[in-house]
């Protein structure tokens, strides 16, 4: 286990069952978290675990972010009360994932601002209505999204857009950047989702196809200060923003015990890579459906500091 002053922040896997039709291995809010794999049935969680024993473990940690993810947290019962528990605690930043409709509820946004949440990230699919409404499968979700980052501001709130990178809406990653710096949005999370890149998969695309819009979105939201965070995208993927790639965050699990190992893998590309070790490699069915396509090792000097290892659950 990492020790706390070595945290840059930390994340809570809170497992909630998932009211919304999102795809498990798409969706950051319900599967268990980014960087751990889809459920082998493909079904979202059943039911929420404990979830309270895991936030005291991390509050004790006291790490100046704590990311509250991996399930739709805001609908438990006792949801302002953990976000009091962790005001009270000194945590400096407590983000949550959530929906933005959830957050586009009357005064909802304010509450969860003064039960303690600092920050919130919202799942956006794509820039435009068309592209987002596919991925969700709900007509009119763009717009209540919208909504919901809108009200979030006006409460204080930072918000953050968590952004898949999907085949379908891949190519307006620069248009969510776009309009994300006029909304006053401070933080952008590009994740890649951990499946096969088949072909026929209506969802997942290719990390080589990716690539370049990936780059653009980072350089266009790092220019305009926002911070970027990205998850499942190796480093040779990211151009010059290859430091991105060693970017995942040590998280408790609220679920069963994890092992601590990330679900990614390095193979021949890798090993004469100047950020093996640092960079997240490539998800394990990736790997099965394509091998190494599209990967390639760096030869840029990696100085980087030494990371904190993933916490288990």
């Amino acid at each position: 286990m990492a020790h706390p002053q070595q945290l840059i922040g930390l994340g809570i896997d809170t497992c909630s069952a998932c009211p919304h039709p999102w795809p498990v291995g798409v969706c950051p809010l319900c599967a268990p978290g980014p960087m751990a794999p889809p459920p082998d049935n493909a079904g979202h969680p059943a039911a929420d675990t404990d979830v309270e024993t895991a936030l005291l473990r991390g509050l004790r940690m006291t790490p100046p972010l704590l990311i509250l993810r991996g399930g739709e947290c805001l609908l438990r019962e006792n949801a302002l009360e953990l976000l009091t528990a962790c005001r009270q605690s000194g945590v400096a930043r407590v983000e949550v994932w959530t929906a933005g409709p959830l957050l586009g509820r009357p005064r909802f946004a304010q509450a969860i601002h003064k039960a303690g949440a600092t920050d919130v990230g919202v799942l956006l699919f794509g820039d435009t209505a068309e592209g987002h409404d596919y991925v969700a499968g709900a007509a009119g979700h763009f717009a209540r999204v919208l909504t919901g980052v809108q009200r979030a501001r006006a409460a204080g709130l930072g918000v953050r857009l968590l952004v898949p990178v999907l085949r379908p809406t891949f190519r307006g990653l620069v248009g969510v950047v776009r309009k994300a710096i006029p909304a006053g949005v401070k933080g952008l999370y590009l994740w890649a989702p951990p499946g096969p890149d088949r072909s026929a998969h209506p969802l997942l695309a290719p990390l080589p196809l990716v690539a370049s819009y990936v780059q653009a979105a980072v350089q266009l939201a790092r220019t305009a200060g926002m911070d970027v965070r990205t998850e499942g995208l190796p480093a040779c993927h990211l151009g010059p923003h290859a430091g991105l790639a060693v970017a995942s965050m040590p998280a408790i699990s609220a679920g069963p015990v994890q092992s601590g190992e990330l679900p990614h893998a390095f193979g021949p590309p890798c090993a004469a890579c100047t950020w093996q070790g640092r960079c997240a490699g490539l998800p394990q069915p990736r790997i099965d459906e394509h091998g190494w396509v599209g990967t390639a090792a760096r030869s840029d000097p990696a100085q980087l500091p030494n990371l904190p290892a993933r916490v288990a659950g």
